[in-house]
């Protein structure tokens, strides 16, 4: 879990928003529109970014499926959010040097 978490947030291009992403959706469930609106990004990048968070079992749909897709977080990435913590705790600060 670690190792592919790892790589998703921290080792690819899209791993910042990829973590806002988790990020917003430990508060609650949102829809690909309300988060590309939250996070103000591109609604198509908001959804390559949960089709991969999907592929690789960090969230899960709810609802039909089409535009008013809820996503979650996984119970998976639940059990290990932690992880996730510790990650975000590692690139943060790179956040300012950009």
């Amino acid at each position: 879990m670690d190792r592919r978490l790892w790589y998703l947030i921290a080792a690819t291009r899209g791993g910042i928003n990829r973590a806002r992403i988790l990020r917003a959706l430990r508060e609650r469930p949102y829809n690909a529109n309300d988060l590309a609106t939250q996070l103000a990004l591109d609604y198509k990048t908001v959804r390559h970014h949960l089709d991969v968070l999907h592929e690789n079992d960090f969230v899960m749909t709810q609802g039909a499926e089409g535009y008013g897709t809820l996503y979650s977080l996984s119970p998976r990435l639940q059990v290990h959010f932690e992880d996730f913590l510790e990650i975000w705790s590692r690139i943060e600060p790179r956040l300012g040097q950009k």
